[in-house]
Order: structure tokens, then C-alpha cells, then sequence
């Protein structure tokens, strides 16, 4: 099997799901603490590998560089960028663009990444996905995955 990748629009995903977005009115770090242990799970569990993507912290930069090839990748936009710039940019100079499923409700966000060949998936979408997390995770990623390039 190829390698497949899942790359998730943070911000996007806080805001969709109700308590990431009460625990974000409180705490703005628990919340991001939050949807990334979710997504280390589901990096852990199966062969998909993800980058969180988030928008700016303070306005700097900061990414955690995965100490191997396979560690899941958390990456925050700078003060002149945004996270859909950055998802864009990866999707684009990757040359997996087919092996890329991004998770963001933001709809030009969906048809600029769409449009450079990767597949898109809602955050509630992911949300029930990770509630059946386990061994059938990766099959219903890949299943996603098939079903929207086939649509083309």
C-alpha cells in the first residue's frame, strides 16, 4: 500500500465540533491540545500518516519536526500566513496530491485543494470517524479516500 496522507485544518475542526469550540472560548491551548491527541491516536493506529495545521500562536511560527519520518507533524502559520496557505502549499509542492485527504469546512479551502488534486472530508465527517476509531479507521479513510477520486 501507498502511503496516505491526512491533513487537518485545526482551526476548522475546533470550531465545527461543539465542545473543541467551548473548550477554545475557555482555554485556546486546551483545545489544540485536545484535537492533536485525538489525531496522535489516530496517527499511531493506522498506516495514515497526519499533519495538524493550525493558525498562528502569538503570531510566530512553530512547528514540531517530527523526530522521525512517521511522527505526526503539528505546524502553526505565522502572523503573515494562514493555515489554509500552508495546507495549499503542501497539498501543491507535494506531488502526493492524490494521497492527500484534507479535513476543513471551509469551502474555497475545499475547492483550492480539490482542485490541485487532493480529496477533502468534513470535520463532522472526521469526528464520527474517529468515534468508530479502531482497526476499521483505515479502512473507512481508504474507502473515502477511493469513492471521492473515482468522482472525478
Amino acid at each position: 500500500m501507498s502511503a496516505h496522507y491526512l491533513v487537518v485544518d485545526g482551526h476548522s475542526v475546533i470550531f465545527s465540533w461543539p465542545d473543541l469550540r467551548a473548550l477554545h472560548d475557555r482555554n485556546r491551548a486546551a483545545a489544540r491540545k485536545s484535537l492533536a491527541d485525538q489525531l496522535q491516536r489516530l496517527h499511531d493506529a493506522t498506516p495514515w500518516r497526519v499533519t495538524l495545521v493550525l493558525d498562528g500562536k502569538l503570531g510566530s511560527a512553530v512547528s514540531t519536526r517530527p523526530a522521525r519520518q512517521t511522527d505526526m507533524v503539528i505546524s502553526y502559520a505565522t502572523a503573515d500566513q494562514t493555515a489554509d496557505s500552508i495546507i495549499e502549499r503542501l497539498v501543491a509542492a507535494s506531488g502526493l496530491a492524490r494521497d492527500i485527504l484534507v479535513i476543513t469546512a471551509d469551502e474555497a479551502e475545499k475547492l483550492t485543494v480539490e482542485s490541485l488534486g487532493a480529496v477533502t472530508a468534513s470535520p463532522a465527517w472526521l469526528r464520527e470517524t474517529l468515534e468508530r476509531e479502531g482497526a476499521s479507521f483505515s479502512a473507512e479513510l481508504e474507502r473515502v479516500h477511493r469513492s471521492a477520486r473515482w468522482k472525478r
